[in-house]
């Protein structure tokens, strides 16, 4: 009889905690952060020009010079063609983040001591000449891990080019900057300013380059306060002949836009999510930053939840929640901002909940889903679950009519795939043979109905979940 009492209060206990459970997944809250704000970064200033009137003058004479040894058309007149630039940015091979940019500064239109952005706006300082693209969160640690590539915006010939040089400037200073001149078809000129030291393409002055082709790392070399990748562009080879790449109201250099696609504004988006046991250490430049993520943490810790933003707006709500291994919520919650920052984070201390499995921490803001994987009790997971939470990528999504599958450095084996839908019912199953360690599948959803989906890979103790849009 007491034994059945026992079982009783076990029982009772048992579904207790169930509907416990399904009152925290049901919770949805504007919560107060933890923590956060104006995320650190550098910013220079009218005082902190990325580049002085001096070497302005030294470029023109280097440009000069090597058009002449070179027998090079110097193009001083006008443009009559048209150079249309591509991003100059992208990630490198390996990268994991959602995003890694913000602009801090675009060119100053305002020919007077004021400031005036080509959208009319204040993102510049006093007789700025460029468009500063800053890489973030953890400048310094991208930088030192090069995982922010400078590539070449359009095709070009390499007219000047400086390496070697000091590359963790934090404060005005008369460094030389390792840097890379391309002149273009049209006589034009793209100044990429402030790379890593040794880290420029091995080409050299008079090479040619093709858009998107690598030039070097962002890094913080000549009058720089901190990563970022001074970006200017000249209609010849003369400074005075300065153009803003970007189109708008205020721009008084040039009427059309000189990008294929140009970005908007601002683009509020997540540049990270990460869980951390500990919180990232923030040092001041020229300190690499700690990160401190963590991918494995014991059932029922007490851990952070970060995520980092690009241009957070006034009125704007992210929605963020954890994830169950079997693609259901076990706790969702909202922030909701209430001042603009060019670059901002927020972290929220959360209890974990105590079942064995791989989860994910979702955010989404501005309608683009940022998320990241990690598991409770590793230790009976295996290996694999693990090291897996940053070797696969499913792509695109949002999708359409077909959903690609990346697996990369993990065991060999047979893993079955399954896609659900939100109620939990399978859509579609198929198992995928790995060997070599990697695996690449396309799936067709051409047929399914728009919504959410939750893509499970498993094998053994692995079982991973990744939230799929499905849209036209």
């Amino acid at each position: 009889m007491n034994q059945i009492i026992k079982d009783a209060r076990s029982l009772a206990i048992a579904i207790l905690c169930f509907f416990s459970t399904t009152a925290i997944a049901q919770n949805i809250s504007s919560e107060p952060a933890e923590g956060g704000g104006a995320y650190p970064y550098g910013r220079n200033d009218a005082g902190n020009p990325c580049i002085s009137p001096a070497q302005y003058k030294a470029i023109e004479r280097r440009v000069a010079d090597n058009i002449q040894l070179l027998k090079l058309n110097p193009h001083n007149e006008q443009r009559t063609t048209t150079t249309l630039f591509s991003w100059p940015l992208r990630e490198a091979a390996g990268f994991t983040d959602c995003s890694y940019y913000f602009i801090t500064n675009y060119v100053d239109q305002d020919a007077t001591t004021g400031i005036k952005d080509y959208n009319c706006g204040t993102v510049t300082y006093d007789g700025h000449r460029g468009t500063d693209i800053a890489t973030g969160p953890y400048p310094f640690y991208k930088m030192d891990n090069n995982q922010v590539d400078v590539i070449a915006a359009a095709p070009g010939t390499i007219i000047d080019k400086s390496d070697g040089y000091f590359d963790r400037n934090c404060v005005m200073n008369t460094d030389t900057a390792n840097y890379i001149i391309i002149q273009h078809a049209d006589g034009s000129l793209a100044l990429y300013w402030h790379m890593k030291k040794y880290s420029l393409t091995s080409k050299i002055v008079g090479q040619t380059v093709a858009v998107g082709e690598f030039l070097g790392v962002v890094g913080s070399s000549g009058d720089a306060t901190g990563p970022h990748l001074h970006f200017e562009v000249w209609a010849n080879t003369l400074s005075s002949s300065l153009n803003d790449p970007y189109a708008g109201t205020c721009n008084l250099l040039n009427s059309t836009t000189w990008w294929t696609t140009q970005k908007p504004y601002t683009e509020p988006a997540v540049l990270k999510a990460q869980v951390n046991l500990i919180a990232p250490v923030l040092p001041a430049c020229p300190t690499t930053e700690t990160p401190n993520q963590d991918t494995c943490f014991n059932p029922g810790a007490s851990v952070r939840f970060y995520f980092f933003l690009r241009n957070e707006t006034i009125g704007d709500t992210a929605h963020l929640r954890i994830i169950n291994p079997d693609g259901s919520t076990f706790y969702t919650w909202t922030h909701n901002s209430t001042t603009d920052y060019i670059a901002s984070y927020w972290y929220w201390v959360r209890t974990l909940p105590s079942f064995t499995g791989v989860y994910t921490f979702e955010t989404i803001y501005n309608g683009i889903t940022c998320s990241t994987n990690f598991a409770v009790n590793c230790g009976t997971l295996g290996a694999t679950s693990v090291t897996e939470l940053s070797q696969i990528t499913v792509y695109p999504n949002p999708a359409n009519n077909t959903l690609n599958l990346e697996m990369k450095n993990i065991d060999n084996g047979t893993y079955q795939v399954t896609l659900k839908n939100v109620v939990g019912q399978p859509v579609m199953t198929r198992d995928a043979a790995v060997a070599d360690n990697a695996l690449q599948q396309t799936f067709s959803i051409a047929t399914l109905p728009n919504g959410i989906y939750f893509l499970t890979i498993e094998s053994g103790n692995t079982r991973i979940v990744r939230k799929i849009v499905k849209q036209n």
